[in-house]
C-alpha cells in the first residue's frame, strides 16, 4: 500500500512538471519566472549548486532591469515624438496608458523575485491535493492542462506574431520607428500576459480539481443508494466510481472527509493566490479599461477620416489586434476565477443526494461538517478587496467605456469647432476685403 502510494505521488509530480514545463521556460525567457525556480527541488540539491544559483540569479536581476529600462526609454521617446501634438484629453490618457504599461511590467519583474518561494509553495499544495483526490478514486487530468495552456501558448505566439508584422508595416518599415513602438506596446504587454497566464493556470487546475471532487461526490451518493436497496438517482453525463476500501457506510464516511479536507485546502490556496496576484488583476483591468477608450476613440476618429491611406488600414487593424487583446486580458481574470466560483457552489447541493442513514453516525457528521463548511466557503472572489473577480464586471466596463466614449468625442467636437472657426472667421475677412 505505501508503495503504491509512492509510485502515485511520484506519477502526479512527473505528470504535473509536465504540464508546467512550457509554460515554465516561456514565462523564464521573458524573466516573469525567475530563472533559478526548480518545481520540487530538495534542500539539498538547491544547497549543492549554491553559487551557481546566485550567479544565475545576479543575471537574471541584470536581465529584468534591462527589459524595464528599455520599455521606460520607448515611453519616453514615444511620448516627446508623438503625443505631445495630441489634444490634451487624449494626451492625459496615453500618459495613463503610459505609467500604467511601466508600473505592470516593474511590478511583474520585480514581484516574481519578491515571491518567488510562492512558485514552490503552490506547487506542493496543487500536488497534495492530486494525491488526496487521487486516493479517493479521482483521475487529476494534467494531461487535459498541458494541453490546453500548448495550445494558448502557440496561439498567443501566432497573434504576437502578426501584431510585430503590422506595427513594422505601419511605421513604413523603419526599423528605429518599429523597435521604439513594439518596445513599449508588444514587449509590455508580453511580459503582462505572462504574469496573468500564471494567474490563469492556477485558477484552471483548482477548477479542474473541484470538478473531480464534485464527480466523485456525485458517483458516492449514486453508491451509497444502492448499498441500502435504495433507486439510484441517476445523473446524466457522470460514470460510476469505485471507491478505495469498498461500500460500507462507514467508508464513505472516511472518504467524504478526504473530500472534505481537500475541498478547505482548494479555498485557501485560492485565497493565497488572489493575494499574490491581486494587485496585478487590478492594474491589469485599469491599464485594459484606459487603453480601451483610446482604441474605441481610434477607431471613432478613423471613421472621420476622409482621404484614406494604406496607413490608415494598417493603423485601423493594429486597433482592432489591442481591443482584442485588451479583452482577452480582462477574461483571463475573470473566466477562470468564475468557472472556480461556479464549481465551487455546486458542491452544496450534491451533498444533498446523499441517503441520510440515522443509524449511520459517521457518514451523517461528515456531511453535517461538510455543509458547514461550505456556508463559510461563500462569497465572491477579490483582488486586493477592491473589485470582485465576476462576470458582471464587463458589464459594469461596458456602461463606464460607452460613457467616457462619448466625453472624448465632445471634447474631439469642441477642439475641431474651435480650430475651424478661426479660419471661417479669416475667410469671412477675405471675401468683405474683396467686395
Amino acid at each position: 500500500m505505501v508503495l503504491e502510494l509512492l509510485s502515485n505521488k511520484q506519477l502526479l509530480k512527473s505528470d504535473f512538471q509536465q504540464s508546467t514545463h512550457r509554460l515554465l521556460r516561456l514565462c523564464q525567457l521573458f524573466g516573469t519566472i525567475p530563472w533559478s525556480v526548480r518545481l520540487y527541488e530538495t534542500s539539498k540539491e538547491a544547497a549543492r549548486h549554491r553559487w551557481k544559483w546566485r550567479l544565475i540569479r545576479a543575471a537574471n536581476v541584470l536581465q529584468s532591469c534591462g527589459l524595464m529600462v528599455a520599455v521606460s526609454c520607448a515611453t519616453v521617446l514615444q511620448h516627446i515624438e508623438f503625443d505631445c501634438k495630441t489634444p490634451f484629453m487624449t494626451r492625459m490618457l496615453y500618459i495613463c496608458e503610459y505609467i500604467m504599461a511601466n508600473t505592470v511590467v516593474a511590478m511583474v519583474l520585480v514581484g516574481c523575485h519578491c515571491q518567488r518561494r510562492w512558485y514552490a509553495k503552490f506547487a506542493d499544495q496543487l500536488l497534495a491535493i492530486a494525491i488526496e483526490i487521487a486516493g479517493c478514486g479521482g483521475a487529476v487530468d494534467f494531461v487535459r492542462i498541458e494541453t490546453f495552456f500548448n495550445r494558448l501558448l502557440a496561439a498567443i505566439g501566432l497573434y504576437f506574431a502578426g501584431v510585430l508584422l503590422i506595427d513594422f508595416l505601419y511605421n513604413e518599415r523603419q526599423l528605429w520607428a518599429f523597435c521604439r513602438s513594439s518596445a513599449i506596446y508588444t514587449l509590455s504587454n508580453v511580459v503582462n500576459v505572462l504574469g496573468l497566464i500564471q494567474y490563469f493556470y492556477l485558477m484552471y487546475a483548482i477548477f479542474l480539481f473541484y470538478h473531480d471532487i464534485n464527480r466523485l461526490l456525485k458517483g458516492f451518493a449514486r453508491q451509497s443508494a444502492r448499498s441500502v436497496d435504495r433507486q439510484p438517482y441517476r445523473l446524466p453525463g457522470y460514470t460510476d466510481v469505485v471507491t478505495p476500501s469498498g461500500t460500507a457506510l462507514f467508508d464513505y464516511a472516511t472518504v467524504l472527509e478526504t473530500l472534505r479536507k481537500a475541498h478547505l485546502k482548494q479555498y485557501k490556496l485560492i485565497e493565497q493566490a488572489n493575494e499574490c496576484f491581486g494587485l496585478l488583476i487590478v492594474l491589469t483591468t485599469v491599464a485594459s479599461f484606459v487603453v480601451l477608450s483610446l482604441q474605441f476613440f481610434a477607431i471613432y476618429r478613423a471613421t472621420t477620416t476622409r482621404h484614406w491611406t494604406s496607413t490608415d488600414t494598417y493603423l485601423l487593424i493594429y486597433t482592432v489586434l489591442w481591443i482584442v487583446l485588451h479583452g482577452a486580458k480582462i477574461l483571463m481574470v475573470l473566466y477562470p476565477a468564475h468557472l472556480v466560483q461556479q464549481e465551487r457552489d455546486r458542491t452544496g447541493p450534491i451533498l444533498y443526494l446523499y441517503n441520510h442513514n440515522e443509524t449511520d453516525g459517521p457518514l451523517n457528521g461528515v456531511l453535517a461538517k461538510f455543509s458547514t463548511q461550505l456556508l463559510h466557503e461563500r462569497g465572491h472572489q477579490t483582488a486586493c478587496g477592491l473589485m470582485n473577480l465576476e462576470m458582471t464586471l464587463i458589464s459594469t466596463m461596458v456602461g463606464a467605456l460607452t460613457t467616457y466614449l462619448v466625453i472624448l468625442i465632445q471634447f474631439d467636437t469642441a477642439v475641431t469647432q474651435g480650430q475651424s472657426a478661426p479660419n471661417n472667421g479669416s475667410n469671412e475677412k477675405a471675401a468683405g476685403g474683396a467686395h
